[in-house]
């Protein structure tokens, strides 16, 4: 009898081990694999960012989730990127949000000439909004991070002192600065970074808005002459880095927490990426010839207020789709001008 309980025992122990066995928890049998797309060249310091974000990724999950990098578009050009990530067609993808026009009409007050001084300005705006608001059209994806170039200026192959100077000029631009540039006078001429060098070196353009960094980073300084340093309207560029929301699901809890304490450490990261990249732009710049042109506190004033139909069309299209354009507005307005950090960049 001692003996049928002994072996009835165990045979209830096996059946009990296999089903805990079996029960699906979310240990990762297999290693979690993710594409990642991103439109910067690989020589890029935003592209070596995000190869080394990657590369962290990998490291800290001890491998339980590898990062496969794919710089310079070669997975999706940058129009398509997010969208791609929201499809399934890549895992995780860095791109501007301005390139995807219409899709984050809440978001979009953050790359108007709001007057930025520095990327630390930028992505400390983006990140912090993106906290405060949670807004819904995001939510197709689970965000890494968000962050934002350096001041937007206007780059050019003519001199530009004066709003008259701009009267007719085809300026290269994307998303919602096509507006700045009407409002200013200009022709807005819609492209994206990658396709700025032939548009101006051939005349399809006379100049460009981008931060200093573009004119080393993108080689952008080679077809330009002139900068217009106007702080006061200088715009943003937000970018975004992105997962897919199924992909992330598919990580467990615990490295999705490793993932995101990467992601604050990262923004950090790119906040002194964007500093020091403006400041190596613009030296690029200068020691090409190129002539940095500062307004006077007058004409910085008419720019001001030529732009601020931007504003008042913002919060009114805002409060007909029920969004609070107005409160996100005022909040980034304040941010900035609580901020203390250079008006321009310069040499430590």
């Amino acid at each position: 009898m001692k003996r049928f309980c002994c072996i009835g025992f165990f045979l209830v122990l096996f059946c009990v081990s296999t089903c805990i066995v079996s029960v699906p928890g979310f240990a990762q049998d297999k290693t979690v694999v993710l594409r990642f797309s991103n439109f910067f060249p690989p020589s890029h310091k935003n592209s070596i960012l995000m190869d080394e974000w990657s590369k962290e990724v990998t490291k800290r999950t001890n491998g339980r989730v590898e990062v496969r990098y794919y710089p310079g578009g070669t997975l999706t050009p940058a129009a398509l990127t997010y969208d791609s990530v929201v499809q399934g067609v890549i895992d995780v993808g860095e791109t501007v949000l301005g390139y995807t026009m219409g899709k984050f009409p809440l978001t979009e007050v953050l790359d108007y000439p709001i007057g930025y001084a520095s990327g630390h300005m930028s992505t400390g705006l983006a990140n912090a909004y993106l906290q405060k608001f949670k807004p819904k059209e995001f939510d197709d994806v689970k965000v890494m991070y968000l962050h934002g170039q350096g001041p937007g200026l206007i780059h050019s192959r003519k001199p530009i002192a004066k709003l008259e100077d701009i009267k007719g000029m085809k300026l290269r631009t994307f998303g919602s600065n096509a507006e700045f540039v009407k409002l200013l006078g200009g022709v807005p001429v819609a492209m994206t970074m990658g396709e700025a060098y032939d548009a101006v070196s051939k005349g399809v353009a006379d100049g460009f808005l981008s931060p200093y960094e573009a004119l080393e980073g993108w080689k952008l300084g080679e077809v330009i002459k002139y900068t217009v340093e106007d702080y006061a309207t200088a715009y943003g560029a937000t970018f975004i880095v992105a997962m897919n929301k199924a992909k992330w699901a598919s990580i467990s809890p615990a490295d999705q927490k490793i993932i995101e304490q990467i992601n604050q450490e990262w923004i950090e990261k790119q906040i002194k990426v964007w500093n020091e990249i403006d400041i190596s732009g613009k030296d690029f710049s200068l020691k090409r010839g190129n002539q940095a042109i500062q307004l006077s506190p007058q004409e910085g004033a008419r720019w001001v207020k030529a732009t601020e139909p931007l504003f008042d069309e913002y919060v009114k299209n805002m409060k007909a789709k029920g969004l609070p354009g107005a409160e996100v507005l005022k909040f980034a307005r304040d941010y900035l001008a609580a901020a203390k950090v250079p008006a321009a960049p310069a040499k430590k």
